[in-house]
């Protein structure tokens, strides 16, 4: 029995059970690999490697998730879902720039890009350049998905962007033209809807859950403001805010695409249910007597937690981060809407008051975690009901959690930590009446953890490097049990 959960009660009808995955973790290793995003240069690179910012392990040695989906499909089957989040890999699709297709692009009075007319002459245009026999397979995936008797969840960007879109190594050597920086161009904001449209296009028959934008925050911050991990590798605040605010926009503008491109119902959820995915930590003061440290919290809750779904929501784009949207920040038509809300939730962040010069804002630091997993996050599932309540209460969007797992290699605390936070978001919706309406645990399997690789293992399954064959571990049986009883024990 679970100490406090709601004694009897069952998840919501309907409520949906599944694993998450993306593309560039789980696709290679064996079949064809995927070498043209950002994310293959950067991972491949020796000076990435020297600086220690890349483990140097590849995504073309992964689970092999591109040949092995049905088997993949079947285990998740087996231990109880009823719906598979997975990705598309947008550079495996256009391997080649669509710039040269002809759109309207339509701007505010302010320059940006306030809408994308993505016609049939386009579609058509961008079919000559899409790579068919990805398509083909990317069909062949989401229908046996269905024939399983799942419903895939899927997200339009997980993080690689096509290599003539953006050149990480020039972009962090500072050499990079217009036009190959990625999510600082606005270019990008264009050739995404593009990709979008067709997307939608070509799979929405089979497609009714659409994200558009994974966490916004984690892209931005690890990208383009902490200096190494993630691809390109800056740490400027310009650059961040510039990130996140062509991010925000982007799934405004993916979001007309797919409601525009995908009519056609697989399913109850169809035709189009179109949200946004985004990562929430739960922050407290590590001294909440300290003036200072709760000041920190309040900064890490706004620009992390809050400031790119007030964009999504409200059109607020607070490009100096100051807690006011003025004048050209107020963008509210620039809000074209978004049906649900995914909350991916790791870990709770206890934020103390650091002094390192420069901006005083960014004078913080993170306590020690009191219960950490193996990369120390800090495990907190009080905290998982404490983000769905705010995000729900504040936006008024249902929930889908789509992420929420731990780095535990001896599988010695999963157990405990799905339980605690399934009884989490069971009290998020039975004591305060938050809709939420699936959980996706992160992950089915052991993958390509980006810059860490294979050493951080968030996987319900194992697998073997050489014959790629998946293991259940022990809280496999715990996530099984729970899913298709559609109860806690």
């Amino acid at each position: 029995m679970v100490v406090g959960c709601v004694l009897g009660d069952a998840f919501p009808e309907g409520f949906l059970w599944g694993v998450a995955t993306s593309s560039f973790q789980v696709e290679m290793g064996t079949g064809d690999v995927a070498d043209g995003s950002d994310w293959w240069a950067w991972v491949h690179d020796a000076e990435n490697m020297r600086r220690g910012w890349v483990s140097g392990d590849e995504p073309e040695n992964g689970p092999g998730f591109w040949e092995l989906y049905k088997p993949d499909f079947k285990l998740a089957r087996k231990l109880g879902c009823n719906s598979f989040r997975l990705s598309l890999d947008w550079a495996r699709l256009f391997p080649v720039s669509t710039e040269g297709v002809a759109v309207e692009v339509h701007r505010d009075a302010y320059g940006n890009v306030e809408k994308i007319r993505v016609d049939d002459r386009a579609i058509k245009g961008l079919g000559k350049l899409v790579d068919k026999a990805a398509v083909r397979r990317y069909r062949g995936i989401l229908t046996e998905c269905r024939a399983q008797g799942m419903e895939p969840m899927v997200t339009l960007y997980h993080w690689p962007i096509p290599l003539w879109l953006h050149d990480p190594i020039a972009t962090r050597d500072g050499v990079a033209p217009a036009g190959k920086r990625g999510w600082l161009d606005e270019g990008a904001l264009v050739e995404f809807a593009k990709y979008c449209a067709y997307a939608a296009h070509v799979f929405g028959d089979l497609v009714d859950l659409w994200g558009t934008i994974n966490e916004v925050k984690i892209v931005s911050d690890h990208g383009f403001l902490d200096g190494g991990e993630f691809p390109p590798g800056l740490n400027d605040f310009g650059a961040f805010m510039t990130a996140m605010r062509h991010l925000s926009m982007a799934h405004g503008l993916a979001y007309e695409q797919v409601k525009r491109w995908d009519r056609a119902s697989a399913g109850p959820l169809g035709p189009s249910s179109v949200g946004i995915v985004a990562v929430l930590h739960y922050h407290e003061p590590a001294d909440p007597s300290s003036e200072a440290d709760v000041n920190a919290t309040l900064f890490n809750d706004y620009l992390f937690n809050e400031w790119s779904l007030n964009a999504v929501f409200r059109g607020d784009y607070d490009m100096d981060a100051d807690g006011l949207v003025e004048g050209d920040e107020m963008l509210p038509h620039l809000v074209k809407g978004c049906d649900w809300i995914g909350v991916n939730y790791y870990m709770r962040r206890r934020v103390m008051h650091v002094a390192k010069g420069g901006d005083p804002r960014f004078d913080y630091g993170f306590a020690s975690a009191a219960d950490p997993s193996d990369i120390g996050f800090d495990t907190y599932p009080e905290g998982l009901r404490w983000v769905c309540d705010w995000a729900y209460s504040r936006y008024r969007r249902p929930i889908y959690v789509t992420e929420n797992g731990i780095a535990d290699a001896s599988d010695s605390m999963r157990e405990r930590y799905l339980l605690g936070h399934l009884d989490a978001i069971q009290r998020a919706v039975e004591l305060d009446g938050v809709p939420v309406r699936g959980y996706f645990h992160w992950s089915l399997m052991d993958n390509f953890e980006w810059s860490s690789g294979y050493r951080v293992r968030f996987g319900l399954c194992s697998v073997d490097p050489v014959t790629k064959r998946r293991t259940p571990k022990a809280s496999a049986t715990v996530f099984r049990r729970i899913a298709e009883a559609n109860r806690l024990p």
